[in-house]
């Protein structure tokens, strides 16, 4: 049985309608059967097709920042999964029209979430901020982002729950443009939205900035195409070498397992978790948390930044829910004060929050 979170259309992208399967989440016991399965770079990148088609998202900050990053567009992921000789793709196909959840199947990897947003614009104006949690000390940030789509890990930053990865592009194309030497690592629950959306936008930000010429239009609410070749490619991989930037995916639900996989942080540096409608009901808070603060355990400057509705009704989930969890675990959740986030009190009201242990 499904059931609708009941948002209204100004709650959620206008292509998003919401459903999942009773109290179940990407940390369930169902889920826990699941593998996690590291990913390189190499092989995702052999399944690119020949050209990628996208659209422009705008990300505007707290303080004025703007920037616009390209994003694959819904169509041309389903040409390619039509073009593929792969009957799986059969259920992925059906993921991607009905833009729903279910749980321990698909967990809303191709939709951009309200609340990723929201941490994508603060972060526009964090990230470059070197006095604002001392980013360029941290070694790791760890971003699970709409539903366990996006993971990042900066310095060995970290991104859990990928898929369109807004939040962790914003920190991607700063890196970029930047001297930092940094790890990003990205997870999906499924790895079906890596290859599709999470890789793709990774090259298309890359694209936009270290070679606009690629893109054929960059400009605002631009729409265009990538032509994908090997010496795109191997430039891309070749830029990320030099500039120090690393890039690993793991696909697979939250557990014990897949922190496993996280590196630790090194000597004096700490790390960074960044989430995004992860809290949705209890079956998804209670893995999500042991999964945080297993992690932001390892050292003691760590933190978690969690962007999240207030209330998602009809699932249970909350921001005081949150609060409580972490409480029981022995670390402390509280808002970011002033955070000037446009929106955030219109409809479902929602929340920016910050983790970090005792």
């Amino acid at each position: 049985m499904s059931f609708s979170f009941n948002f209204s259309g100004d709650d959620i992208d206008a292509e998003n309608g919401v459903k999942t399967a009773d109290g179940a989440g990407p940390g369930s016991s169902a889920a826990s059967q699941v593998e996690v399965v590291s990913h390189s770079l190499a092989e995702l990148l052999a399944t690119l097709p020949s050209s990628i088609s996208y659209s422009t998202v705008t990300v505007e900050s707290p303080t004025s920042r703007v920037l616009h990053l390209p994003r694959r567009e819904l169509f041309d992921i389903r040409v390619q999964l039509m073009a593929e000789d792969d009957t799986s793709n059969e259920s992925t196909l059906q993921d991607l029209e009905k833009s729903d959840i279910r749980s321990n199947v698909y967990e809303g990897g191709f939709k951009t979430w309200e609340c990723s947003m929201d941490l994508a614009s603060l972060l526009l104006d964090r990230g470059p901020r070197k006095d604002i949690d001392e980013l360029c000390k941290c070694d790791n940030i760890i971003e699970v982002s709409s539903h366990y789509r996006e993971r990042l890990t900066l310095l060995t930053k970290m991104k859990l729950g990928a898929g369109t990865a807004l939040p962790t592009l914003v920190l991607f194309q700063h890196a970029l443009q930047s001297s930092y030497s940094l790890t990003f690592t990205l997870a999906d629950y499924n790895a079906a939205v890596l290859r599709l959306v999470t890789l793709p936008n990774l090259l298309l930000t890359w694209a936009k900035f270290a070679t606009p010429s690629a893109l054929t239009d960059s400009d605002k609410n631009a729409k265009g195409e990538l032509e994908v070749t090997s010496q795109l490619t191997q430039r891309f991989v070749q830029d990320l070498q030099t500039a120090g930037i690393g890039l690993h995916f793991l696909s697979g639900p939250w557990s014990p397992k897949l922190a496993d996989f996280i590196s630790p942080s090194g000597t004096n540096m700490g790390t960074v978790i960044l989430a995004a409608e992860t809290i949705y009901s209890p079956a998804s808070l209670a893995p999500f948390v042991d999964l945080v603060v297993d992690i932001l355990k390892r050292v003691k400057m760590s933190k978690a930044m969690i962007g999240a509705k207030r209330m998602y009704f009809g699932v249970g989930g909350s921001v005081d829910a949150l609060k409580e969890a972490c409480a029981e675990k022995g670390a402390v959740c509280y808002e970011i004060e002033n955070a000037g986030v446009p929106g955030m009190t219109a409809g479902v009201g929602r929340a920016l929050l910050e983790v970090q242990m005792y």
